[in-house]
């Protein structure tokens, strides 16, 4: 690479003498095999940059100027290339070797090249297998020929594209080079996107234009797609003719080939890539939308969020999951730059978008990544705000200053609040003793309430001043601030659970849980049943099980800190969290969800409340 050949022949040729490759070895302390073997590499270089390298026999090797405004932009170029020296400079070095040579190479002339030991090198390629482990790419050694790499085509370039182009894990002379030859590309492919009137996000274009710029290089050093792909008729038009003028310039531009398989997969890219249209001109197909279907179904049974009849968000899966299709059929890459802060900001979104995979998974018979189930997770968070929005809470106000304040109170709720309530009702003290609570939310009262109520309670002026309509909207348009303390109780924790398996551990906390709760008589068996699913792991040594329907009166969730870890569905697990929805609808539901999502996905919450198991320490987890 430039780094060796900038370093040390490139140092030593001369353009007024021939230089023999014996005084070149000499000079750099190298073989005659090894300095011919740079001078090759070096001069394919140097070609693209206004200068040559002529051999003459018995004489040896002279540098000539091409063109001299090109070779001088070439030598003024920032960062110039150096013998890697640090062991990551020596891993991306090794990397991008092997990446573009397909013959074997000897280690004993990889430590010549790179001037370092065996064991040097035997690290560097261990730290380069971690590297190509995850696209399927492995080191094939040859005793006498010596290591190359081995993995599919496709494999390849998806590495090419995050590792070096995405990361820019070059510098120097090779990173401007690269930057300017994406940059080229990308001008060419928005004209053609802006001809062709085709959409794609900022993120897609970004991927489609990376993708290309390295199939460019790899088909110009003739490494082609093995695996077939077929022509798909159902693909637009307006596509195919976009992709046959892409095609024409780039044979033309950078004089390579493609053969009809590298077409079709880079039509499959584009459409994998494409950001369907509006939902009035969509055409819903048949096996998407029973994925779907499927999805929701699983939501329901999972979180009893009865989205199964929501137009919008069937129609956003649907579109979503048209060029989902494609790419998974087709494992073409997706990535997701904003998967860290959908993690963190929409902990439940993320979690349901979790749970949906399992299904597409089954269908595709692969697992699904996270940076697309990221993007799935945005569609269910869009959902989840638009469903806060849309939630209006039962509400009962508590006055005692007679039938006229009660009336004046409700009137002016009504219009203060009308955005956030269904339902309201009003009493006085003596009347709260025979209310039916299970109609309303929260209580508001202008007294105080000395009776214990199974609601939260906000005390409030009788004359709902400036900041008493901005604590009752908080409370309406957010939930109870101790809304918590209704499903968590210090009761529902536990730490003594003497069991020390799965199934123990669930028998035990199901037989306490009959004792003080609510639920069906099949409670047990039907935790069990949902056990028997494919299982979501938080990877934060905790476990979130509960019964496969609708099994209790009431919302509540018992929590087990065990003594040690357990396996758990071959996981380790120390923190259970076994939560049960109950028949009654409760507004705080959603945000009781949100939290315990964002409490399981937090792996130094869970930590704390290992080493801390008490009561108080969750809640403050919680809060």
């Amino acid at each position: 690479m430039l780094s060796m050949y900038m370093e040390d022949i490139f140092a030593v040729l001369s353009q007024e003498e021939y230089r023999s490759a014996d005084s070149i070895a000499n000079q750099i302390g190298v073989s005659e095999k090894t300095v011919r073997k740079r001078i090759k590499g070096l001069r394919s270089a140097l070609l693209e940059n206004g200068a040559d390298i002529i051999a003459k026999v018995r004489f040896g090797y002279k540098l000539v100027i091409i063109d001299e405004t090109l070779f001088q932009n070439f030598l003024d170029a920032e960062g110039q290339e150096k013998i890697p020296e640090a062991a990551e400079e020596r891993v991306q070095f090794l990397l991008a070797y092997l990446i573009n040579r397909n013959e074997y190479i000897k280690i004993d002339d990889l430590c010549e090249f790179l001037y370092t030991s065996k064991t040097t090198i035997s690290q560097t390629i261990k730290s380069v297998e971690n590297i190509l482990a995850p696209y399927h790419i492995v080191i094939e050694r040859k005793a006498n020929y010596g290591i190359r790499i081995l993995g599919e085509e496709y494999n390849i370039r998806q590495l090419m594209c995050d590792y070096f182009v995405k990361r820019d894990n070059f510098s120097g002379l090779i990173i401007n080079k690269q930057k300017a030859g994406v940059s080229t590309l990308a001008k060419l492919i928005w004209g053609l996107l802006v001809k062709y009137d085709i959409h794609l996000s900022e993120i897609a274009f970004e991927n489609f234009v990376e993708y290309v710029y390295v199939a460019t290089k790899r088909m110009g050093r003739n490494n082609y797609l093995s695996d077939s792909y077929e022509n798909i008729q159902a693909l637009g038009i307006i596509e195919r003719s976009f992709i046959d003028e892409l095609i024409k310039e780039l044979e033309s531009g950078y004089h390579i080939t493609y053969t009809e398989n590298e077409k079709n997969y880079l039509t499959l890219y584009l459409e994998g890539k494409h950001i369907i249209g509006n939902a009035n001109n969509f055409v819903i197909q048949e096996h998407i939308d029973l994925l779907v279907i499927k999805v929701l179904d699983l939501l329901y049974r999972e979180y009893h969020m009865d989205f199964r009849n929501n137009f919008k968000l069937r129609m956003l899966l649907n579109q979503h999951l048209v060029p989902f299709d494609i790419r998974m059929k087709y494992s073409i890459p997706l990535k997701n730059p904003l998967l860290t802060g959908i993690k963190e900001k929409y902990c439940l979104a993320y979690e349901m978008a979790l749970k949906a995979t399992a299904v597409l998974s089954e269908y595709y018979g692969k697992p699904i990544s996270e940076d697309e189930t990221g993007y799935l997770a945005l569609i269910f968070a869009l959902t989840l705000e638009e469903t806060k929005s849309n939630m209006r809470s039962n509400i009962l106000i508590v006055c005692n200053s007679g039938k006229s304040a009660l009336q004046l109170i409700k009137f002016k709720y009504e219009r203060t609040f009308s955005d956030y309530i269904n339902e309201m009702y009003v009493c006085d003290l003596i009347g709260l003793e025979k209310f039916d609570f299970t109609k309303v939310d929260y209580i508001f009262t202008t007294v105080p309430i000395v009776r214990d109520v199974p609601l939260p309670v906000m005390e409030v002026g009788v004359f709902l001043e400036n900041s008493d309509v901005r604590a009752v909207a908080d409370v309406l348009k957010r939930g109870s601030r101790n809304f918590l303390e209704t499903f968590y109780t210090e009761e529902r924790f536990i730490t003594d659970i003497s069991s020390d398996t799965k199934v123990g551990i669930l028998k035990e906390l199901c037989g306490i849980i009959k004792k003080n709760e609510l639920v069906d008589p099949d409670f047990y068996e039907l935790v069990m049943e949902r056990e028997s699913y494919v299982q979501m792991n938080y990877g934060n040594y905790i476990t979130v099980p509960h019964p496969s329907r609708i099994a209790s009166e009431i919302t509540f969730v018992y929590v087990a800190v065990l003594k040690k870890p357990v396996e758990w569905n071959g996981f380790p697990v120390q923190v259970v969290l076994l939560t049960s929805i109950g028949r009654k609808e409760d507004v705080n539901r959603q945000n009781f969800y949100e939290v315990t999502a964002r409490f399981a996905f937090n792996s130094e919450a869970v930590s704390e409340l290992i080493k801390n198991p008490h009561y108080e320490v969750l809640m403050q987890l919680l809060e």
